[in-house]
Order: C-alpha cells, then structure tokens, then sequence
C-alpha cells in the first residue's frame, strides 16, 4: 500500500510541475539592453536596442554618416524610435542628414537653441525634408520608450553662441533596474550645477562628458555616480587626458574607451556585461 501511495503522490507531483517546467524552458526570454557606443574618433554616436525599439545618442561627425548607416541597417534595424542630439557640436551632429534621410526615424530631439555651423544647418534642412517630428527641449522631461524610462535634462547654463557644450542634454536611462547616464559634452558651469543639485546622478554606466577631456568638476561627478562601468568616446589622436585617467584610477570602476574600439554593453536578467 505504501508503495502505491507513493506513486500516486509522484504521479501528482509530475502532473504540477510539467507544466511549470515547460513554460520555464519555453517560455519568453529575459528582458534585455543592447548598448553600442561606436568608435567613430573623437565624437559621440550611442546606440540603445530594446524590447524591439532603437534609439540613436548623437549621430558622430559628416563623414560618419555612410558607416552609421550601414551598421544600423547591418542589425537589421528598418527605423529608429528616437534620435537624441546632445547638442549642436559638428562630432555630434555631424551624420545626422544622412541617417535621416536613409532610416525613418519617428522623433529627433535636441537642446532648443540654434547654431551657424554647416552641420546644424544640414540637420535642419534633412528634418524639414523627411518631415520628421522634432522636439526642441527646453524644459527636463520623462518618458518611456518601451520597457525603458528617459529622464532628459536641459541645461540651465545660458547660451552665449559659443558654449555649445554647456547646452548637452543629458539623458539617464533606467532597465531592468539598471541606470544608464549619458553626459553628452557637459562641462565647467553645467557639470558645476548638476554636481551642486538635487538630481540624482546615481548611475551604474557613465558615459563620462566631453570625451574624457579633464574638468574640475569630474571627481566630483564620480562621487555623485559611482558607476560600476566609465565609458569614454575617445579615439587614439585624441585620447583621455591623463589627468581624467588618473582620477578614474581612485574610483573602482570599470574603463572602457573607443580609442581600443566599439564598446558593447547587454543588461539582462539585472546584470550588466561589457565587451570590447
């Protein structure tokens, strides 16, 4: 008798839990980031792949237009959710009229001020040609693109025609309870206001500002951050300052720089990954 009551109970057993095992084995994957920062020089251009969306951080200098293309279309990628333009810097906004008129994007958005450079004026003229939506940000605002919550910065550093860097939005990502912070090319008075301020600068990934270019304020930010991982658009012409690596050095994070080549970073299932 014993025997049998164990078996019925091994029986029940087995028709409870095949159902949950299957769904575990067959079930939807993890949620997951894939994070590219292109190593195209001294310039920024990030892209974000998630829950099927792409969103593109600048957009590199003019000649880097073609080669963006071709990687987004190499990925399969048919149109880009949103292109966010730090600022108005030629190294960040520079491909941005070639992608636009090769990927459909739905929303380009960027710091509401003007520029008299070439570049600035082809981004106008290639937006008003493929009629894509813009919003010019004045003011912080949130939003989610899929599983994924922006929070977008403005600057509170007056424009003086010149600063063109003071103006760099900055955008803070949060998956999977992860935090991305991207610092476009923030420096002196914008990185002085962000440090002395109430926003909560808490990152797990940096995307540190100005291409690894030493500010006074930079240790300052790292302290705020204190980042697992420092990611810096340089290049080998143009590399980190030594005295911007020399403070990364007192902080235990992790550095990656393009210089060395494109970085590739996944968040899933709450972990972070880096490849080079």
């Amino acid at each position: 008798m014993k025997r049998i009551a164990k078996i019925i109970l091994y029986t029940l057993a087995l028709f409870f839990l095949l159902p949950q095992l299957a769904c575990k084995e067959t079930g939807p994957g993890q949620p997951s980031l894939d994070l590219t920062v292109f190593s195209c020089g001294k310039a920024d251009c990030i892209l974000l792949q998630f829950d099927g969306h792409n969103v593109l951080i600048d957009t590199g200098e003019n000649g880097d237009g073609d080669d963006i293309v071709k990687e987004l279309v190499a990925r399969n990628i048919k149109k880009l959710d949103l292109m966010l333009l730090t600022h108005h810097d030629k190294d960040h906004i520079g491909g941005a009229d070639t992608i636009l008129h090769n990927i459909p994007t739905d929303l380009v958005r960027m710091p509401n001020y003007a520029s008299d450079s070439k570049q600035y004026g082809q981004l106008i003229e290639a937006i008003a040609a493929t009629a894509t939506p813009v919003i010019e940000m004045s003011k912080d605002e949130a939003f989610s693109i899929g599983s994924a919550d922006f929070s977008v910065w403005t600057s509170t550093v007056p424009y003086n025609g010149k600063s063109d860097n003071e103006q760099s939005l900055i955008t803070k990502v949060l998956f999977d309870g992860k935090t991305l912070l991207f610092m476009g090319d923030a420096e002196e008075e914008w990185l002085k206001e962000l440090c002395l301020g109430t926003k909560n600068l808490t990152c797990d990934v940096l995307k540190l500002p100005h291409h690894g270019v030493y500010d006074k304020n930079l240790a300052a930010l790292l302290a705020l951050t204190l980042p697992d991982y420092v990611l810096i658009t340089d290049s080998v012409k143009n590399p980190a300052e030594q005295r911007t690596m020399d403070i990364l050095n007192t902080f235990e994070s992790k550095v990656f720089q393009t210089k060395d080549g494109s970085i590739v970073l996944r968040i899933e299932g709450g972990t972070v990954s880096v490849n080079q």
